[in-house]
């Protein structure tokens, strides 16, 4: 680790990786129920949505983490992993993530199949590169325009 990532406060991953995994399911299940009609696939793409957008704001919101601070690291099912971390950043993401999402399943909902998924899809692979290898596309951004 650098020192510049020491001076990053230290976040709990654990249940920020839950959440994440959790919304790309959302969205490939989404994309699953679209045969059935397009509302049947708008609605998990609304529900990852309001988790992710309401869940910044209102920390009771995100069911995921609270079901993961509340019974998976407690029962042991996950350890929580601290690592220094630009949290800020990800905020945004994930309040951008999140409307991006709700504007999906409008699109879905509206007969715009084809943009609707090109946006949640894009957005679900932003969300497992966090997931998967630590990542954030707009932390990323945001490093190239301060330079």
């Amino acid at each position: 680790m650098t020192d510049a990532g020491l001076e990053l406060p230290l976040f709990d991953v654990t249940a920020r990786k839950v959440h994440q995994w959790s919304m790309v399911g959302l969205v490939v299940l989404g994309f699953l129920l679209s045969a059935v009609g397009p509302v049947a696939g708008a609605v998990p793409l609304v529900i990852a949505g309001l988790v992710m957008l309401v869940g910044r704001f209102w920390w009771p919101a995100d069911v995921v983490r609270q079901f993961t601070w509340r019974v998976l690291e407690p029962a042991g099912i996950v350890r929580r992993r601290h690592v220094h971390e630009d949290h800020d950043t990800r905020r945004v993401a994930r309040v951008i993530g999140g409307g991006a999402w709700l504007v999906s399943a409008a699109l879905l909902v509206a007969g715009l199949s084809v943009p609707a998924w090109v946006i949640a899809f894009a957005i679900g692979v932003m969300v497992a590169l966090d997931a998967a290898v630590d990542f954030c596309v707009l932390c990323f951004a945001m490093v190239q325009l301060r330079r």
